[in-house]
Formats: structure tokens, sequence, C-alpha cells
């Protein structure tokens, strides 16, 4: 019989049954399609040195004015910046508490010397605000109880006990049972951890704090949402938002990343800043974005009695008769003085509990004959709405200016509405506007240039999306998994046509939608979404992905752990995080390990559908395979092992009588498989020219495969010896 090429369709189709696809792949991991052609997926190697703190939720890349790359990594723990190898934590301070605040931290420390605890120190800190899995970080400690002032004064995670107590666990034994620490101690709280995932249940507590009824219990499951943040990047600075009506952050550059982030409402100039939002990111336009907001407000509350203002140059100074209880970057108003310099409103700076400074427009010598009066004003202190968006204010001459936000006749600051919908979800920029999704509807966003500054145009009112990372934008097309559908928008909005879509959507853990993380792969054209799977077992973790090849128009599917990704671009390789580390992938082969440890082999193979002859009606016996596999981009030396290796693949053809019988395996020299028979044999090398087997059945299958170091494989057009034989059974 002459040889036949076995021509398959690009891409998987899993929507049909396996009989029902033959001409086509079937089913398939770690695998991609490029000009048609099945091929291994390229490795990855691990590019930090240093293990992150939690589940990775977000990783933002950004040039700094020097060039050079560095990236925010935020997990459902900490906030990092990432630079070369090494993590700087800059996760925001919540609150310090010293020997002169209210918890005081005097002598806080208590040891003990039950067997198995020595180690365990108890912290005694009234209202602490602390929940099991936050960090604080001491100082000023001296020993307790035989554990040394070195080993108290670090960072510890902590194990909440009540309201006012909880316990560390430190590398010290103590010798006693004592109480102490001295009268110096600082304690940084960091802000608190969120969920590494959804978590729904019944009853008191089992909602989102702030959401719902609070302390009422609920008769329908509730979501406990996880916390994710959003980023992104104001020059060489970072700006990041936690979710769940959470505050916005701001993260001023420094060449020694020794700084921490601080709350943009504290930075100088801030004002009317949201304090509770869903996700912000920076417009085409320049300006920043809060989508989901608190809505803008002033209220003000009369001062204290003022007993002078005097002077210095272009700095007031303010003493009050009595404690004013301001704090710094408060902003007040001024009236009734003489000179009238000194009144208006102002920011201010406390140098006292009974006295604060401002600046003043121009510089006056005289101190105020009348002191007047002052009020303090209290910005964005309106209630939270899920529908609103507010933007900061972009000046004209110097750019951006993502502290001030007080919409004003001399700024473009402001805010609107968006109608349909119950909340937003997501936004992303594309096409020089910006996409916003709520629950229930698709908006675009648009810079107009007047005195409304945007204009929002509804696109949809029957379109959502899966989570608020669930897309991505290539090539000015922006992409996104929905919650029952994938689209595109290029112009328009399309539904794109999925082999997989029911195979997914069956597939993925909804109460997990959040987690969803859409990423691109540029190189191969390739948009990729990471999701949790519900089957067989619900996974509370990334261990899928589903892939859209949008030049080839295909799809392909696989299992592996990434929970955030970045396409390559400022950063050599892409960029995804799994297991407190951050990879960079289509780098090598091979599976690279954490702490210079030997790589491990990717496990990847592409497995057709059912094929058969005259409909089934006669056998088919295959005698002959000419394989035709290319090996490029192997590796022949195993980095760290130095071992040597010859790539490979393993090749199989899987015959039955009927669809629903069990298959019969045979491998490449010929052997039945499930049926133990033995014979001489091996894997397809470059240097395999033919392969002779005997499989027969109504239906055969094609499988090939790969399991070791350093290989790296594409096939191509592989032939067949196979004919009619018989129709017996």
């Amino acid at each position: 019989m002459p040889l036949s090429k076995l021509k398959f369709r690009p891409g998987i189709n899993r929507d049909s049954t396996n009989l029902a696809q033959m001409g086509g792949w079937y089913d398939g991991d770690m695998i991609r399609f490029r000009d048609g052609f099945a091929e291994k997926i390229g490795g990855w190697q691990v590019e930090t040195f240093d293990q992150y703190v939690g589940e990775a939720v977000k990783l933002f890349v950004y040039a700094i004015d020097t060039g050079a790359e560095i990236a925010g990594l935020a997990t459902s723990k900490k906030i990092y910046i990432r630079v070369g190898t090494q993590l700087f934590d800059i996760t925001p301070i919540r609150v310090t508490y010293t020997t002169a605040t209210t918890p005081s931290t005097d002598n806080c420390f208590t040891t003990n010397t039950t067997t198995g605890t020595e180690g365990q120190v108890l912290v005694t800190l009234a209202a602490h605000g602390a929940v099991t899995g936050d960090f604080v970080t001491f100082a000023g400690s001296t020993a307790v109880g035989g554990i040394s002032a070195a080993i108290l004064n670090l960072e510890y995670e902590v194990t909440v006990l009540s309201g006012s107590t909880f316990t560390i666990e430190t590398a010290g034994t103590a010798t006693s049972a004592a109480t102490g620490g001295g009268t110096s101690i600082t304690a940084a709280f960091q802000i608190n951890i969120g969920a590494d995932s959804s978590v729904a249940g019944y009853g008191w507590g089992a909602g989102t704090w702030s959401r719902g009824t609070w302390g009422g219990a609920s008769i329908l499951p509730a979501i406990v949402d996880l916390r994710l943040i959003s980023m992104d990047n104001f020059n060489n600075d970072l700006v990041f938002a936690l979710n769940n009506q959470g505050a916005i952050y701001y993260w001023t550059y420094d060449s020694t990343f020794n700084s921490r982030a601080v709350l943009l409402s504290s930075i100088s100039g801030a004002i009317a800043v949201p304090t509770e939002n869903e996700k912000i990111l920076f417009a085409p336009s320049g300006h920043l974005l809060s989508l989901g907001a608190s809505e803008y407000s002033e209220t003000s509350d009369p001062g204290v009695s003022i007993s002078s203002i005097t002077s210095s140059a272009t700095t007031a100074t303010v003493t009050t008769g009595t404690v004013h209880g301001l704090n710094t970057n408060d902003w007040v108003y001024l009236y009734g003085q003489t000179t009238t310099a000194y009144s208006g409103t102002y920011q201010i700076t406390v140098t006292s509990t009974t006295t604060f400074t401002y600046t003043l427009a121009a510089s006056t010598t005289s101190p105020a004959s009348v002191v007047g009066s002052y009020q303090s004003v209290n910005y964005s202190v309106g209630s939270y709405d899920p529908m609103l968006i507010r933007w900061a204010d972009v000046n004209a001459d110097i750019g951006p200016k993502p502290e001030v936000w007080k919409p004003e006749l001399a700024n473009s600051a402001g805010f609107l509405y968006v109608k349909e919908g119950s909340k937003i979800v997501s936004a992303a920029n594309v096409r020089q506007e910006t996409l916003i999704w709520t629950d229930t509807s698709l908006s675009t966003l648009q810079f107009l240039g007047t005195a409304e500054v945007f204009g929002l145009q509804l696109l949809s009112n029957d379109i959502n999306i899966m989570g608020p990372n669930a897309y991505a934008s290539v090539n000015n097309n922006m992409y996104w998994m929905g919650t029952d559908s994938f689209f595109v928008y290029d112009g328009r909005v399309n539904v794109l046509k999925c082999p997989l879509l029911r195979y997914v959507f069956q597939d993925i853990n909804t109460e997990q939608a959040q987690l969803v993380y859409g990423g691109t792969n540029k190189q191969f054209n390739e948009v990729v979404w990471f999701y949790c799977s519900a089957v067989p077992t619900p996974s509370f973790t990334i261990n899928r992905y589903i892939i859209y090849n949008y030049r080839d128009d295909v799809w392909y599917y696989g299992k592996i752990n990434r929970t955030t990704w970045v396409d390559a671009g400022i950063n050599d390789y892409a960029l995804a995080t799994s297991g407190g580390y951050i990879y960079s992938h289509e780098n090598g082969p091979n599976d690279g390990q954490p702490l210079g440890a030997a790589p491990l082999p990717i496990s990847s193979y592409i497995q057709s559908a059912f094929m058969d002859i005259a409909d089934g009606e006669f056998y088919m016996l295959t005698k002959r395979v000419i394989p035709d596999v290319d090996f490029k981009g192997s590796a022949t030396i195993v980095p760290v092992t130095g071992a040597t290796v010859v790539p490979a693949v393993d090749m199989a053809v899987a015959v039955t009588k009927f669809p629903g019988a069990a298959t019969q395996n045979t491998d490449v020299a010929g052997a039945t498989l499930t049926r133990g028979v033995t014979t001489t044999g091996g894997t397809i090398d470059q240097y395999t020219n033919q392969v002779f087997i005997r499989a027969r059945g109504r239906q055969m299958s094609f499988k090939i495969s790969s399991d070791t170091l350093g290989t790296q494989w594409q096939l191509g057009d592989t032939r067949v010896d196979a004919k009619p034989d018989g129709m017996r059974g």
C-alpha cells in the first residue's frame, strides 16, 4: 500500500465526541501549534533567588528613566519590587506603636519555658488590629527571658489570640518565663493580609467586610473575595490599590529600594484621594482612574482656638490653645486673619500637639494681629459607590498629578457614573481608550479634552468578564474570558468561536473566577488564560490554562500552575509566578528549579482523534510508521548536572474495535502495551528512519509524547503504511 500522510487539523477540539473529530487533535498538554504543526512549549528558568510570601496576584513590569527594568509584585500577603534576581519588600505600614502611643509597647513581650514552645513569645498590645498571618517588625527591644534583643528585633508573622494579644515564633529559646523588652520598643505593623482564594460560606461572617448586612445570618452562600491588587506606574514610581474597597498606595522610586509604599493621600499635595477603590489604572490621557470609588465630598469641623500665627519667610506657624488633633497633610481653612496673607485653604505639617505649619503664597514677616479661626476640612469622605469612576488631575504643563482628586474649574479632576450593571469588575486600556466591564455590561471611556474631560459610551449591556484580570491586549485588540464565552474587541465586540468552550467552562471552578489571569505571548501569537479547575475536585489554586492562537485561529489547553503572567517586551522573556518564585518562560527546554536544583523534564503530549476506513466498516492494519519530528531547540548537555541527553519522543498507536471500547496501545516497536506484549524497540530520535509495527482495529489514534530532559520537538508530516484488513467482528 502507498504511504499516507497523517494530516491533522491544527488545534484541539473537545466539544464533540472523539470519533466526530476525525482528522483533528483531541487531547494534549504542554504543546502549542505553530504554522499548523504541534510542538512542545518552551521551558522556563527561575528568575529570582528570593522567595516571595503568599500567593502572587499581580505582576507589573515597567522601565525607569535609566532604561532598567523593575517589576511590582503583589501577593496575598506582601508587596515587592523585583530588581534582577532580588525582591525588596515595600509593603505599606498600617500603624506603628511606640511607648508614646495608645496602646503603649512598654514591656509587651512575655516568654515561656513550656517544652516545645520556648521560642514562642506572647505580645500584649491592646487593639492591635492585626489578623493571623499579618507581619510586624520590632525594634528597640532589650532581651527578655533569655531571648536576645537581636532575635526579638526582627520581622515576624503573627498568630492572633485576641484583640489585645498575639504570638510570634522566634529562633530563640527562653530560659525563663519573663515579661519585658523595655520602654523603647517600636512595633510597625504592615497592612492586613488578604485571602489566597475565594471562600464560599453561610451564616454570620460569610460575606466580605462592609458588604451586605453586617452581623446578619445569610441563607444564601456568600463568596469571600480574595485580595487582588491593581498596579500602574507614574514615571519611576509605582501606584497600586487593593480591591474590595481598599486604599491607593504610592511607592516613590529609591535606588536602594529601602523605602516602603505609603498612602497616596499622605503625600505632599494630596487632596480628595478616594479612600475606597476597586481598581486603579492610568488612562491613555494620563489621568489616574479609580473605578468603584468613594464619592467626592467635603466636610469641615470647627477647629480649636488659635493662640497665635507667626511666620518665617513663607512658612507660617499656628499655635492652638489646646490640642488640635490634626495630622500632617490634613487640610485646614483659615479665615478672619490680619494680615490676610495668612487666610486660605492649606495643607499642613503637624509639629506638635498644639502647633502646625503651612506654606504661604508669599513671604511675610509680620505676625497675625488678628488670629481669626480655622476649620479642618475633610475631603473624599462620601460613601462608596461600586459604579463610580473618579480621576485625578492632569496639568497641561507638568503632566499627571495623581495626588490631586478635588474637582475644580482650574483642573481636570472629575467623576462620572456607569449606568449599566451593579458593580465595576475590571478595566483596561486599548486603542487610546479604556474598556470598563461591569457585571452585566461593557463600556468605553474616552478622553474628550473638553470641560467634561471624559465621555462614556455603552458598547454592550449583555457582556461580562470572568474576573478582574481575565483580559489581555495585543496588536490593539482586547481579548477576555466571559462567564460563558470568549470575546475580542477590535473596535467592535465579537464572540470568539472556541472548540474547547464546553470543555473549559464545565471544567472551571467558578468560585475562584477572580483568580483567572490573562496574558499574551506575542512571540507565538498567543493569548493565554490561567484558571482553577473544578474537575475531578475543585482546585483553589490555578492549575489549568487555555490558549488562543490569534494568527492561526486555533485553540489548545494544558495543565500548569501560574498565577500571574507578563509578556516579553521590557523584559527579555515572558515572566510568570508560581510557588514563591518568578520564572522566565520560553527559556530552554526544561522545568528550571529554584535554588540551583537540577532541572526537571517537561511532560508533553498530543493525541489525535480516532481515524477509521470506510466509516469503520473495515478493520485497519497499520504496519509501518515513518516519523517526521524536528528536535531543534533541544539541549544535548543538561544544565547543573552536565549530563548528556539524546532528544527523543515516544510514539504510540492506539486501536479499538468500537468508539466506546477500551483501546490497545501499541508502541513504536509494535508492542501492544495493554496486553503486556514485550518486544525490542525504543523511542524516536532524530536518527529514526522508520518503525515497523502491527496495530489492528476499526479505529486508530496517534500520539506523540516526551518526558525527557533537554527535549524540544515539533511534529511534521508523519507517514503511515495502513490498509483495510477485513470485516470480522
